[in-house]
């Protein structure tokens, strides 16, 4: 389970009529960022309570969408948001004071934030705060959690679907359940959640708690493989190696082994195929790997998501 969110849920476009677009929000959509910026600023000369637009602003500089990164600033509007009430600068807030990002950390009062945030009913609210509960090994806590999951999960947050099914195939805080964990597993991936891929693959291609699935399960491999899951890569190569819903091809084996390898994915059974390859083959693969590997390194973010 990890961290979310890279960028903030802002559920709730800045306030408009009917008759008036939001500028500033639908600039914020389509990348236009420092359209956006004007016209929140904008929005604030019209009512400097606009507390979406602060948020809003916040969040840019957050980023450093068309600005430079910023986290003094960017937690100073969250601030004046989050005290009009703004629940996804209180969200923002807590995690900013959490994190020590912009202001000094301050654990305790991030803490109530994010408690105000979820009890509010907001989804990564919740789903961090559920990992700050699990984190504390209470069965009590446990509990806490699941609920807080489950208000992420309907929100269709991906994190949080896929915690769900960690913690029902575990059986933690829940009862086991194979079919539940994989009903929550197979949603993350609807949602494009990489982890989510893998596992629900796994659970596929095993006929854990569903009906075995080896084409499907495939495909999610393939899915993931190509967005540079070393996992998927790796069992990506054994399926080319026997043939087991993809037709057998020893150099796309080995290349998507090399490219599991360069990420220190090790197996000593397809390091073993390699040395089995013609030079035509081991050619291909070598050419095959060199394409995905660049690939890797330009889709990856330097930097994990939080």
């Amino acid at each position: 389970m990890r961290l979310a969110l890279a960028a903030l849920a802002l559920m709730v476009a800045l306030p408009a009529t009917a008759a008036e677009p939001d500028l500033a929000y639908g600039a914020y959509q389509a990348g236009h960022y420092r359209r956006a910026q004007d016209e929140a600023l904008k929005r604030l000369e019209a009512d400097p309570k606009d507390a979406a637009a602060m948020t809003l602003l916040g969040e840019i500089y957050r980023q450093g969408l068309g600005v430079r990164i910023d986290p003094k600033a960017a937690a100073d509007w969250y601030r004046l948001a989050a005290d009009k009430g703004d629940v996804n600068a209180i969200f923002a807030l807590g995690m900013a004071m959490l994190e020590g990002r912009g202001l000094a950390r301050d654990p305790k009062a991030g803490g109530v934030l994010l408690e105000k945030a979820a009890a509010a009913g907001h989804p990564a609210a919740n789903y961090n705060l559920a990992l700050a509960l699990l984190a504390t090994g209470r069965a009590q806590d446990d509990q806490r959690a699941i609920a807080c999951l489950r208000i992420a999960a309907a929100a269709d947050l991906a994190d949080a679907q896929h915690a769900l099914g960690v913690l029902y195939k575990m059986g933690r805080g829940v009862a086991q359940d194979d079919a539940v964990a994989a009903e929550w597993m197979g949603k993350a991936a609807a949602n494009g959640l990489i982890a989510g891929e893998v596992e629900y693959a796994i659970v596929l291609f095993n006929g854990d708690g569903v009906a075995k699935d080896e084409r499907a399960a495939a495909k999610l491999f393939i899915r993931a493989a190509n967005k540079g899951n070393a996992i998927a890569q790796n069992r990506l190569a054994k399926l080319y190696q026997f043939g087991r819903a993809v037709p057998p091809d020893l150099s796309e084996a080995a290349a998507w082994h090399l490219a599991a390898r360069a990420q220190g994915l090790a197996d000593a059974t397809l390091d073993q195929l390699l040395e089995r390859l013609s030079p035509e083959q081991r050619e291909r693969a070598a050419r095959l790997a060199a394409d995905r590997i660049e690939a890797t390194a330009l889709t990856t973010p330097s930097q994990p998501s939080k």
